[in-house]
């Protein structure tokens, strides 16, 4: 065997050696040709033959149903997540939709108010009531499921009866369970939205009524409902706390990321923002001895008589006397001067916008055990990285322990595996290829050595054996002989012309 295989590797490189540069060329265009070919064909099969999802979250008597249709009309399947999904080859997946429309499957799914359609004139108004109900739910449900990262959603929602009597109504309450996407997580204002969006679905609803939580048991609306003053918790407040938390994570990030490695360190920050708009006047007086000089009043009196002045007026005095004339020579006289300076006043006034930060909590997790040093090494490089300031009381904590992947192991397994058809088309093409190419070279060689067994081989040359010595005349005529014997044997056909020329020539 490995005989037979170095005699066709040196036969091929010996006939690749021989040919010429236009027949190289021809070959390898051709190859080249062959694989391009073979690869877009291949693609195009596993494209076509590629599954994808027809229907998902299905009841096992739905999926059991839409199995038997697809098996009648023998149309491939494949089934997942426990068999409520179904998959089907894509080229197929809007025929099959519509015919399993037709036949009205799945028959258990979400009932929005198509449902209403078709109600008996003798139904009750509680039947009413509780179909309306259930209806409101299942449109309610499509639109939840159509949010990025809700695979599925439950709605269930409570109207009370009307009454009369304004103290015995009650308000109407909503409930939403929702089935997130793994790994996905919502945001405070998507789950503030889809509270909004269901209060104003139904009549009497008011958005703290409504309770939104996950399959996991999380509540997702306890921090979103209206604060006890009855104020609304303000959006704005929300989203610039939750951008300035983030940015803050994402340079937290950038800081371990390189030291600890990607996906060795979780980081999370609380921060408390100053949301008050405030505005401060501040007025100072200064009193400036050499100031300007605003106004100067003066004022002088001058008396002069003789004997005493006049006596003031009655009823002046604690014991009561009367006025008096004058007695002896007096002389009275009084000057005042007011002198008035402008007096030194600085207004200083800010404006203090909202957004400042009041404090910072930081809790950095390491996937390792870390002792003193090290805790002590992350806890600088966060302080510095951050600003965290001792006089805002800001916190951080640092927490060196294993993290626990299994959900995220469990996760990456349930996920559907990247196409591995493209893969697998470079390993059939090179097979394809490499098959064309050495069958053409084999094809090449079984022509060549049928054309060279075709041609007749030249036979061994007589041994001739030591003679004794000839004449002249008889070497003349051994060696024409043996000229016409060979050409017999080589040229048959031309020998018989030339002997039928000579022939003719003779009996003329």
């Amino acid at each position: 065997m490995g005989t037979s295989v170095a005699q066709l590797t040196k036969g091929i490189r010996d006939t690749w050696s021989k040919l010429g540069k236009t027949p190289r060329l021809v070959i390898i265009t051709s190859v080249a040709v062959v694989f391009v070919a073979s690869l877009l064909a291949l693609g195009l099969s596993a494209r076509g033959n590629r599954y994808e999802v027809l229907w998902s979250n299905l009841d096992l008597q739905d999926a059991g149903a839409i199995v038997s249709e697809l098996e009648r009309q023998g149309i491939p399947y494949e089934l997942a997540d426990g068999g409520r999904t179904v998959k089907i080859p894509g080229e197929e997946i809007h025929r099959t939709r519509l015919s399993l429309a037709t036949q009205g499957l799945p028959s258990s799914g979400i009932v929005g108010f198509e449902s209403i359609q078709g109600n008996s004139i003798w139904a009750t108004d509680f039947e009413r009531r509780v179909q309306y109900t259930r209806a409101l739910s299942g449109e309610l449900v499509r639109t939840i499921k159509s949010i990025s990262g809700v695979k599925d959603a439950r709605v269930h929602i409570v109207i009370p009866e009307n009454t009369v009597f304004a103290t015995l109504k009650t308000p109407a309450t909503a409930a939403v369970l929702l089935d997130l996407t793994p790994g996905k997580e919502l945001g405070g204002p998507t789950v503030k939205g889809i509270m909004n969006l269901v209060a104003r679905s139904v009549e009497g609803l008011s958005p703290d009524d409504v309770t939104v939580m996950d399959t996991s048991g999380k509540l997702l609306s306890q921090d979103l409902r209206s604060d006890p003053l009855g104020g609304q918790v303000s959006t704005a407040a929300f989203e610039m706390t939750s951008r300035v938390e983030r940015e803050l994570e994402s340079r937290l990030l950038a800081t371990l990321t390189p030291v600890l490695g990607p996906g060795n360190v979780v980081c999370q920050v609380r921060a408390t923002l100053n949301l008050d708009q405030v505005r401060i006047v501040d007025d100072e007086y200064a009193t400036d001895p050499q100031g300007a000089l605003r106004s100067t009043q003066q004022v002088t009196e001058s008396y002069q008589g003789t004997g005493t002045p006049v006596g003031g007026v009655a009823g002046g005095l604690d014991v009561p006397t009367y006025a008096t004339g004058g007695q002896g020579q007096s002389q009275y006289q009084r000057t005042e001067t007011i002198t008035n300076y402008e007096v030194n006043r600085r207004t200083t006034e800010t404006l203090v916008t909202p957004g400042s930060i009041k404090n910072l909590s930081v809790a950095v997790m390491v996937n390792k055990e870390l002792d003193d040093d090290e805790k002590g090494l992350i806890t600088e490089g966060v302080t510095a990285a951050l600003g965290l300031d001792p006089l805002r009381q800001d916190r951080i904590s640092v927490i060196g322990m294993p993290f626990d992947t299994s959900l995220v192991d469990t996760i990456q397994a349930g996920m559907t595996p990247p196409d591995q058809a493209f893969p697998r088309i470079y390993i059939y093409a090179i097979a394809v290829t490499a098959a064309l190419i050495l069958g053409t070279v084999i094809l090449f060689l079984l022509r060549r050595r049928r054309a060279q067994a075709l041609e007749p081989l030249p036979e061994p040359l007589p041994i001739v054996e030591e003679a004794p010595a000839l004449s002249p005349d008889l070497l003349t005529r051994q060696k024409i002989r043996e000229d016409i014997e060979r050409m017999a044997r080589v040229n048959p056909a031309g020998l018989a012309a030339l002997l039928k020329t000579w022939l003719l020539e003779d009996e003329y």
